[in-house]
């Protein structure tokens, strides 16, 4: 993470009154963290370190609660060109971002098939993308009919690296789509040069990243578009929903259009479209959350650099470093690498049954190699691409479609999701006890 190494003395100044009380009930580990040495692992019989929940996603709170109300009562549940929810939502969230327009959709796949057909991607063009992903970032550049082409991730940061974009460029790209993973953003002053040298455009894949900064400039406003997602799970959540932002009135224009039939705010038909718009149920659902996310967004900040420096001072544990540059994460999730050599070359399925069991709540999600997932290839082999493509092309591309760090990524990565963020130092402790705890007893992992 961004921050150093702590002493051990200052680690422990710093440790929670929780952390403390159990030195006196327990030991202290080889890596300097509190564990009950005479507690074996939950899954083997043992007490689990938490025993209250996290705090509750998505919130369920009076104010949105009344919001919505408010835009069920109104009769009016489909968006207008000009008023209503959403068009409210969307003038708040582009100010919230700093951008002069918003458009938002259904969902963030829709926001990112449509940035990428308003930038002009089209049949037998390519897309680099990052594979440490969600599907939906590739699938929306597969929508188009255009290749996606996978640059490798940066190992310590879990992001497109830079180094590795210039050597997959060729005359066919036409768009980099630099992925904010976990809410932590890319380097986006070095993707963006090089954007710029070969004539690219950039749609941000923010879905993850509401509020997120590198040098103080939010993710979501250095490439030509930036797109957003609400769904459930998100920092900001109405089930489904999400955004485009830009400030290109000429390109905005052509998203609105596209996710609204081809039908222009003045109700002109323009083109080819679809019907991918935010209804106004969601927009009602996300106005009030607007007013607490940028606090929520400093808990979530100030907890995670707190468990970093726990954390790392675990043995085989290597939280996701922030590139140079950060000024905010989002922490939609958390990540860290899981290093078996470290814990007697026990798998990480063993380790992760071990976490569940101390009742730590974890996902593997986007550690799944999507270059290599059967979509890629049924997609290749479909009537559609093998017009469009040369067999030649096919199998040159699936030459290249190689990723090896982030192959050693979806061997040893973890997520933690970001409601535990939410919560308060002491339950950021019990995450670091946890895992100090199954390192301390790391030879019961044999025996799950």
């Amino acid at each position: 993470m961004a921050s150093d190494p702590v002493s051990r003395r200052r680690f422990l100044k710093r440790a929670s009154v929780g952390t403390v009380g159990a030195v006196t009930a327990g030991a202290m580990s080889a890596s300097g963290v509190t564990v009950n040495k005479a507690e074996g692992l939950a899954a083997l019989g043992g007490n689990p370190v938490r025993t209250t929940p996290f705090p509750r996603w998505p919130p369920a709170t009076p104010d949105v609660e009344q919001s919505l109300v408010a835009a069920y009562r109104s009769g009016r549940w489909t968006r207008t060109a000009d008023a209503g929810q959403v068009a409210a939502f969307e003038k708040r969230f582009a100010e919230l971002v700093g951008t002069e327009r918003c458009v938002a959709t259904g969902s963030g796949t829709q926001a990112l098939h449509t940035a990428l057909h308003a930038l002009g991607v089209e049949a037998g063009d390519e897309v680099l993308v990052a594979p440490c992903t969600f599907i939906a970032s590739v699938q929306a550049i597969l929508m188009c009919t255009a290749l996606p082409v996978f640059v490798d991730v940066n190992i310590d940061t879990f992001q497109m690296d830079p180094e590795k974009i210039e050597p997959l460029i060729g005359s066919d790209t036409r768009a980099v789509e630099p992925v904010h993973i976990g809410g932590l953003p890319c380097d986006m002053v070095r993707i963006a040069a090089v954007a710029k040298r070969h004539g690219l455009k950039v749609v941000e894949d923010a879905a993850q990243a509401v509020l997120a900064e590198f040098q103080g400039k939010k993710c979501g406003t250095f490439g030509d578009l930036g797109c957003f997602s609400f769904q459930t799970s998100k920092v900001l959540a109405c089930g489904e929903g999400g955004a485009i932002v830009g400030n290109d009135a000429e390109v905005l224009d052509k998203c609105y259009a596209f996710h609204n039939m081809g039908l222009t705010g003045k109700n002109q038909s323009v083109g080819i479209g679809t019907k991918y718009r935010m209804n106004e149920l969601e927009a009602a659902l996300l106005i009030p959350q607007l007013a607490t996310l940028a606090q929520q967004t400093r808990i979530r900040n100030e907890n995670a650099v707190y468990l970093a420096q726990r954390l790392e001072q675990i043995p085989g544990i290597v939280p996701q470093r922030l590139h140079e540059g950060v000024t905010q994460g989002a922490y939609y999730i958390y990540g860290f690498r899981y290093q078996k050599k470290r814990f007697n070359d026990a798998p990480k399925e063993k380790f992760l049954k071990a976490l569940r069991a101390e009742r730590i709540p974890f996902t593997t999600m986007y550690f799944d190699r999507l270059n290599t997932q059967p979509f890629i290839e049924n997609t290749l082999s479909s009537r559609t691409f093998q017009r469009i493509f040369s067999k030649q092309r096919l199998d040159r591309y699936r030459e290249q479609n190689r990723c090896p760090a982030n192959d050693q990524l979806a061997d040893e990565g973890v997520w933690l999701p970001q409601y535990v963020f939410l919560g308060e130092r002491r339950d950021m402790d019990d995450i670091a006890d946890a895992v100090a705890k199954i390192s301390e007893h790391r030879e019961q992992l044999a025996r799950l």
